[in-house]
């Protein structure tokens, strides 16, 4: 019965990346169908593996030859029927809706009798459900809530309040339309998000991973505080394929937080510098994550110029990170790793060969003017083949089989949990949309704000944070845009710099108290606490807090403008940068004082003034401390 089931799973696992892989190449199905189809997939992966789990369970307790109580029995019974019932009402609505997609887009949003009703509001709480298993229940009780409000808000007086909406009603534009639960979100995660989860999954289980971790070592181990600057370029170069701050911590933590506990790192500072480095891994092109896509989508800008757009301040979000460790291992004397402990330069490069041609193949499509999910499907074809050969390029046989298989188990995971995120989250968007309450929030920042621009980005900025708290990334970016974009847009901002100022925020909650995703892990990880390290964190990459500011205010810093622009403003970003970090370090050729720090300090903050004068003021203080 257990290995039944789990070969269901794999079945499942290898049909969904199949369809995603062929999707947007040879699959060209109608919206509604492909949608749907990729909704059916995630609740085969989630509530099928639940079923397995439970069944496992209890083979478990069955086989170790104790006496289980007759009401364990029973209750883990109903537990594995309710998990049945959810498996087959989740493949059988979404099922439903792929074979009478067409009958349904005719319908426009009107339910047919009580039967489509009842199936509209079941299915909502199937994608809640299914969400809560995979991820923190912020998100799931949000969206509750907002079906709620849909549906009671109308009792709500005031600005706040909306008409009354009766259950058919919710339930056709929620269900029976693209506008609901099949909007955008959920399109963008079937067309364009999975596959790039395949491929970082194929490129993973076939050695990219290990061709990632030596060249970051090669790079970047000898130098003072080298882990520490290991664990950076890592989560950089895995954490634009993984687009999870969290993900990142689990998979590159795992070998760094230890490596630099080794070289007797204290775990807060082991911890904050993995957390701090695998929350940019989000912004990091040329692949940035889920919600980068989502933003191409929303902006109705092609995605390679979102990536190039967002090339420097990616750079200097990294560069803050490289400056915070050098300065902290300088002030507390941390070393880099020994030679022996560096890889030859000869087997590194065998071993990047295995990420870096897949990437080329990646980045020369997407040069070429072809789709980003088009370009996912050639790069992917060659991963493949490199599962069948070793590092040096042998023929590795059938032992190739167990790594693919690990990678589509792995990246049908990680496509399904995507995928309940996307659904989740569109039911959010779906109620703003229909209520009209974005309208509402945006108009009250603005009176909040009087129309100043400031002011304005303050708010965003701190609701896309709260937003952010306990919800995964490109949910956070989607509601605080929702509510922020419009506003920041009316104030004169281009769509493009409005939607990255907030897509920043949004990505800085996972290490902002008091609820942070990727301080969390990485603490737990570490066995460090977790304020000290959240606090270390925010030090290390406080440059995010600064620089959305800089490219609202001087848009050369997203390579908008002449090229002396472009140069005065990253040589000022630059300065900042640096003299900013190492305020904070207190570490400036030596150990600092309060007096010297708060220096440094004021020079960098100078630098973020878009005058030269300003700017020459206040190179004036660190250079005088560097020399005397």
């Amino acid at each position: 019965m257990v290995k039944l089931l789990q070969g269901g799973v794999l079945l499942g696992s290898l049909l969904f990346a199949l369809f995603q892989l062929l999707l947007p190449v040879y699959a060209f199905l109608p919206t509604l169908q492909a949608r749907a189809m990729h909704l059916l997939f995630m609740f085969w992966i989630i509530f099928g593996g639940g079923l397995v789990a439970k069944v496992i369970g209890g083979a478990e307790r069955r086989g170790s030859g104790k006496d289980v109580p007759l009401s364990q029995n029973s209750s883990r019974a109903l537990r594995i029927l309710w998990d049945l019932f959810l498996f087959l009402a989740g493949v059988g609505i979404s099922l439903y809706v792929f074979l009478y997609a067409e009958g349904i887009n005719e319908q426009y949003g009107v339910p047919t009798g009580w039967g489509q009703t009842v199936l509209a509001f079941l299915f909502l709480l199937l994608v809640i459900e299914a969400t809560r298993r995979e991820i923190q229940p912020a998100l799931p009780i949000l969206a509750f809530l907002f079906l709620l409000y849909a549906l009671f808000g109308h009792l709500i007086p005031g600005t706040f309040g909306h008409p009354q909406y009766d259950l058919p009603t919710l339930a056709g534009q929620m269900f029976l339309t693209t506008g609901g639960i099949w909007g955008l979100l959920v399109g963008v995660s079937a067309d364009v998000i999975a596959i790039f989860v395949f491929f970082g999954a194929l490129m993973f289980a076939t050695g990219g991973g290990t061709g990632f971790m030596r060249l970051s070592i090669r790079l970047a181990g000898r130098f003072s505080g080298g882990p520490a600057k290991v664990a950076t370029v890592a989560s950089a170069l895995f954490g634009s394929i993984s687009g999870s701050a969290s993900a990142n911590v689990a998979t590159t933590g795992a070998f760094t937080i230890p490596m630099m506990k080794r070289l007797k790192y204290s775990p807060e500072v082991a911890a904050a510098v993995e957390a701090a480095a695998s929350t940019g891994g989000q912004i990091m092109p040329p692949i940035m994550g889920a919600g980068a896509f989502v933003l191409a989508e929303l902006t109705e800008t092609p995605y390679l110029q979102v990536a190039f757009r967002s090339l420097l301040p990616a750079l200097f979000y990294f560069l803050a990170v490289g400056m915070g460790i050098h300065f902290y291992a300088k002030r507390k004397g941390y070393v880099g790793l020994p030679r022996e402990e560096l890889p030859a330069w000869g087997e590194t490069v065998r071993s990047s060969l295995f990420f870096l041609i897949p990437f080329g193949v990646l980045l020369a499509w997407m040069i070429g003017g072809y789709t980003p999910q088009y370009a996912a499907f050639w790069a992917s074809l060659v991963t493949v083949v490199f599962a069948f050969v070793t590092e040096d390029f042998r023929w590795k046989g059938w032992e190739a089989l167990t790594q693919l298989k690990k990678a589509v188990l792995d990246g049908a995971r990680q496509a399904a949990v995507i995928a309940s995120i996307s659904a989740c989250a569109q039911i959010i968007i779906a109620v703003i949309a229909l209520t009209g309450l974005g309208v509402k929030i945006s108009s009250f920042i603005v009176s909040v704000s009087q129309g100043k621009l400031f002011l304005s980005l303050v708010l965003i900025a701190l609701t896309s944070i709260v937003l952010g708290m306990q919800v995964p990334t490109t949910a956070a970016y989607i509601m605080a845009v929702v509510i922020g974009g419009p506003v920041l847009v009316n104030l004169g901002i281009p769509p493009l710099v409005a939607h990255l100022f907030v897509f920043y925020f949004a990505i800085l909650s996972a290490i902002t108290p008091p609820i942070c995703g990727a301080v969390f892990i990485a603490a737990g990880m570490a066995g460090s606490d977790w304020f000290k390290t959240a606090l270390l964190s925010m030090r290390l990459c406080f440059a995010a807090f600064f620089i959305p500011f800089v490219f609202v205010y001087d848009q050369a810093l997203l390579l908008r403008g002449g090229v002396g622009e472009i140069l005065y403003v990253v040589a000022r970003t630059g300065a900042a940068t640096v003299f900013l970090s190492a305020g904070l370090m207190k570490y400036w050729r030596k150990e600092l004082g309060i007096v010297r720090s708060g220096l440094l300090l004021a020079a960098g903050a100078l630098q973020l003034v878009p005058s030269l004068w300003v700017n020459l003021l206040g190179a004036v203080p660190p250079v005088l401390l560097w020399l005397f």
